[in-house]
């Protein structure tokens, strides 16, 4: 019967309970002074029901008054994401100009013109000068040095079993 009472004056289902449970609490600790009426603590308890459910109501629209009164929130967003970003970016930017600084010419002029420029091995061999089948070949043996090289920069680095 509190609970029915509670839950018909407050907004939610859980209000009803904290309501119902505090005036219950208010009945246990004040035992011994609590009018009975005919030998029922239930006037006592319906009436107590209502004066929590009316205090927490209150108490609602009070902090929802000063929600509404402080200014509005000028929140900068997180920029440590932003911060990580850029330094792994810089450390991997670090670690491919070592690597292509310790290819031979060849090599490098082959990553740049297909991985960099995006030329295909074809248009590569005819800029270098060289047959496309000696493109392609060089081409597949650079990348997988470079894939050996910076394995660290992987995006599956972190699964890699140590």
């Amino acid at each position: 019967m509190a609970y029915r009472v509670a839950l018909a004056l407050v907004d939610s289902v859980w209000d009803a309970e904290e309501v119902a449970s505090s005036a219950f609490f208010e009945l246990w600790r004040k035992r011994d002074s609590v009018r009975l009426v005919g030998d029922s603590v239930l006037p006592w308890l319906i009436r107590t029901v209502s004066y929590v459910a009316k205090n927490q109501v209150r108490g609602r629209r009070r902090y929802q008054r000063l929600l509404r009164k402080l200014p509005a929130s000028d929140a900068q967003p997180d920029h440590a994401d932003e911060v990580a970003r850029v330094v792994d970016a810089i450390y991997i930017a670090q670690d491919v100009q070592m690597v292509l600084g310790g290819l031979n010419a060849r090599d490098a002029s082959i990553v740049l013109l297909c991985i960099v420029q995006g030329l295909g091995p074809q248009e590569a061999a005819t800029v270098l000068g060289i047959p496309e089948g000696t493109a392609k070949s060089q081409l597949h043996r650079v990348k997988g040095r470079l894939r050996v090289s910076l394995r660290d920069h992987s995006p599956n680095a972190e699964e890699a079993p140590a």
